[in-house]
């Protein structure tokens, strides 16, 4: 039996709103990530042992970001963008005469996107910024959007697997320039693993001095550091990573599977296979971490390879364990609470690189670097609870967030009407 195509143009509130549902989702688990990133310098969030003292409870937090969070959270959000893609670019709407409209504004979005991308990064301290990516690569998909979904999925597959295969080699130079610090760090109970804490601390101090300080030593200390994430890791890393994941997106939604048009055993079956081979691949990345006491240049490159199919397989794990949601009515429930974080998707994660850089820099309240992992997630939980209470009150009153009202006013180059229309509410389930 065929599966039937969504259309656009009739698509059911309800459907919006599960993707709505699945985009806040994975906003506060990326969060969830990026809490740590903010807290620490750059490499920090690979070591888990190295801030504090109660280190395996900080240990079990990491393998369980490893495994379960990290780059599975950013890959949903991607897969919903490419989605989002397809549902703004309307076929019906192309093919009427205010087709070529469409594509205006749908680039004007994608340029709008990079203009907040570098604002975010540069201005505001968002290092490890999406929004730029997002619509950089927003560009490439108009021409792919009439391919077909296994077309898309064969392209994100290779794509993933050169991106995997890059990382390998750049891995087995790391390996061969540092041999000897490798076969040291394997003695378990050796001094180096207590000497690569000590080292690793030192080599921080600098990063502990500037994110400790003003606005103006924090911005052209991390400038260089956004520029190469802006340009030469554009090419070398986040088109196949990013650019995958849209992709998947795309073909997903084609396929019906964002859409909720498959049956309850498929998405069982997606979470299973999702959740066990995704997790069985970063399960060994974390344990090779483990095992030469997070030295990055100590690992062996064979075992790290399958980042990014690792994390693809946790992805779609996801999707089908909310497929599975949704079809036992699941999603209904928690709609009125996590659809409203999910349609202010933009206003939230800039928010969230707002209320992270007041908390932790030197020029906010300065607990840079002062938190161990565990005590993070107090903060993860404050500003989740602050987003999911500010966007459901904001949506009473708003059609939009305000950076999205701003992103779609610029798009369709016109006001766009801000408040609700008297007794009128937005319908979440």
């Amino acid at each position: 039996m065929t599966t039937p195509q969504p259309r656009l143009d009739a698509a059911p509130d309800l459907r919006i709103v599960e993707i709505d549902v699945l985009r806040g989702f994975a906003l506060i688990g990326i969060y969830w990530i990026n809490v740590v990133i903010f807290a620490y310098p750059q490499g920090g969030y690979s070591l888990p042992e190295l801030f504090g003292e109660a280190r395996g409870l900080n240990v079990g937090l990491w393998a369980f970001s490893e495994v379960f969070v990290e780059g599975a959270m950013r890959g949903l959000f991607s897969v919903l963008f490419g989605a989002s893609t397809l549902i703004f670019l309307n076929e019906a709407k192309l093919e009427s005469k205010d087709g070529i409209r469409v594509v205006d504004r749908y680039y004007r979005r994608c340029l709008t996107l990079i203009a907040f991308g570098l604002a975010h990064s540069f201005v505001l301290l968002g290092q490890w910024d999406l929004l730029y990516a997002y619509g950089l690569l927003g560009m490439f998909l108009f021409p792919l959007r009439n391919l077909k979904g296994s077309t898309l999925i064969v392209i994100a597959l290779t794509l993933f697997v050169i991106s995997d295969l890059n990382t390998f080699n750049a891995n087995i130079e790391e390996l061969q320039a540092n041999e000897e610090q490798r076969i040291q760090s394997l003695q378990p109970n050796s001094e180096a693993r207590e000497q690569f804490r000590t080292t690793s601390l030192t080599e921080f101090q600098t990063d502990f001095d500037t994110y400790r300080s003003g606005y103006s030593g924090i911005f052209q200390s991390q400038a260089p550091l956004v520029v190469e994430e802006q340009s030469s890791k554009m090419y070398s890393d986040h088109f196949y990573d990013v650019g995958g994941m849209m992709l998947l997106g795309m073909a997903l939604f084609k396929l019906g599977v964002l859409t909720g048009q498959r049956s309850l055993q498929f998405y069982l079956v997606l979470a299973a296979v999702g959740f066990v081979a995704g997790g069985m691949l970063h399960a060994v990345e974390c344990y090779e971490i483990w095992r030469v006491g997070f030295n990055s240049e100590a690992r062996d490159p064979l075992l790290m390879m399958p980042y990014n199919i690792g994390r693809m397989f946790v992805t779609l794990g996801y999707i089908g364990l909310f497929g599975v949601l949704v079809r036992l009515g699941f999603v209904k429930r928690i709609a009125s609470y996590l659809a409203p974080v999910g349609r202010m998707a933009l206003t939230n994660y800039v928010g969230q690189t707002v209320l992270s850089v007041l908390f932790f820099y030197g020029f906010g309240l300065g607990y840079y670097g002062y938190l161990e992992r565990y005590e993070l997630v107090w903060v993860f939980i404050a500003v989740i609870a602050i987003q999911l209470a500010t966007s459901n009150l904001w949506l009473r009153h708003y059609r939009f967030g305000p950076l999205e009202w701003l992103w779609r006013s610029i798009t369709y180059g016109s006001y766009q009407p801000m408040r609700l229309a008297a007794g009128h509410s937005p319908k979440l389930a």
